[in-house]
């Protein structure tokens, strides 16, 4: 199986990121304190609608909550696809790789204006792989992601890909 990727544009990117782990960490505590907040400052108004007084520990809640939620959300937003794709491409212009999955390893060459890279990984190394949005995603341990679209295969099918990730990996591998 032989990937070539040529145009590593914002589509791969956008996939990259939005499924990486802390990504979605970051999203659910993001989330949670946002929920966390509605729920503390309606307590506050129906205390103080109770009381005909405004509680300050409520209303220190309430300011913390949110401010912890404006925090996160601002954080979410500079991790978002667009910002770090302009970065991405201002540090590796004219980025293509090449990734071989063979029957013993994965090889990768990665080359731009600035670099070239040759790694290869052992499938061990595979935490995890899934078809999502359109893209396989698999995740090397220690590594990154790799991120391809099915028509960026040029040696092989993705049936075949498919199949040597069942085979190679199990169960870390989610089907779609």
């Amino acid at each position: 199986m032989k990937i070539e990727i040529k145009d590593f544009d914002i589509r791969h990117y956008s996939a990259l990121i939005r499924n990486s782990a802390a990504y979605r960490k970051i999203k659910n505590v993001t989330v949670f304190s946002g929920i966390m907040f509605l729920l503390v400052a309606l307590m506050t108004v129906w205390n103080a609608v109770a009381t005909h007084s405004a509680d300050s520990v409520m209303i220190t809640c309430t300011t913390v909550i949110f401010a912890m939620f404006m925090a996160l959300g601002y954080r979410l937003r500079k991790l978002g696809p667009i910002k770090g794709f302009e970065v991405f491409k201002t540090k590796n212009p004219n980025f293509h790789s090449i990734v071989t999955f063979g029957e013993e390893r994965i090889d990768v060459e990665g080359h731009s204006d600035v670099s070239d890279t040759n790694s290869s990984y052992d499938y061990v190394r595979v935490a995890s792989a899934e078809e999502k949005d359109g893209f396989f995603i698999v995740l090397l341990e220690g590594s990154g992601y790799i991120v391809f679209s099915e028509n960026e295969i040029i040696e092989g099918t993705a049936e075949e890909f498919r199949s040597l990730l069942r085979k190679k990996i199990g169960t870390k591998y989610k089907e779609k």
